[in-house]
């Protein structure tokens, strides 16, 4: 793979990635979770990666091109992206610090019929080697997967054809996310 495609793929996963950090952060102070924030710490440092590989490929691009200032943009793009992520975790923190939240954040979590939360599919689980369109969350039990973390990789906006597998941790937002933990097998992991 060149180092421009390289590049492309970094930003597009920057991108993704700080849409869903920014959501991640503004639902960790609205339902005062520790779990969601944590995610952003660690989303966070994914991003501090990719903004330094970002910044190594387009300075070896440089070398062979005939204008290199012109990379100056890709290298702009990327610590825009950071900058966004460090904003979010910043908002995060302030749940992770047990900064107590302004009375009017508490009004609104309490007038939200959702809530977010790190669901994690276990051996057995009904979820595990169905898509997501089969599983239809949404319209089964008012559950919406917003990321899904397979080992150390996230995939973004999951689409119906991602595939749920045994270990991923599912970031869900929804109004019954306690059914989605008893589907994933976390319930029967309690229990034994």
């Amino acid at each position: 793979m060149s180092e421009l495609e390289e590049i492309r793929n970094c930003l597009i996963e920057m991108k993704d990635l700080s849409s869903l950090m920014v959501d991640l952060a503004f639902s960790s102070v609205m339902y005062n979770s520790e779990d969601i924030a944590e995610e952003v710490y660690l989303l966070e440092e994914r991003m501090d990666e990719l903004t330094l590989k970002v910044k190594k490929l387009a300075l070896m691009l440089a070398k062979r091109e005939e204008d290199p200032l012109k990379l100056l943009s890709v290298i702009d793009m990327a610590e825009i992206n950071e900058q966004i992520s460090d904003a979010a975790y910043k908002i995060s923190d302030l749940v992770l610090r047990d900064v107590e939240p302004h009375p009017i954040i508490r009004k609104i979590m309490e007038e939200s019929e959702e809530e977010l939360g790190r669901v994690t599919v276990h051996r057995g689980s009904v979820l595990h080697g169905k898509t997501l369109e089969q599983l239809k969350l949404p319209s089964k039990i008012g559950t919406r997967i917003l990321a899904i973390k397979r080992g150390s990789r996230y995939i973004y906006n999951p689409g119906r054809n991602d595939v749920i597998k045994e270990g991923d941790v599912l970031i869900a937002v929804g109004s019954d996310l306690d059914r989605l933990r008893k589907l994933a097998g976390e319930e029967v992991e309690e229990e034994e």
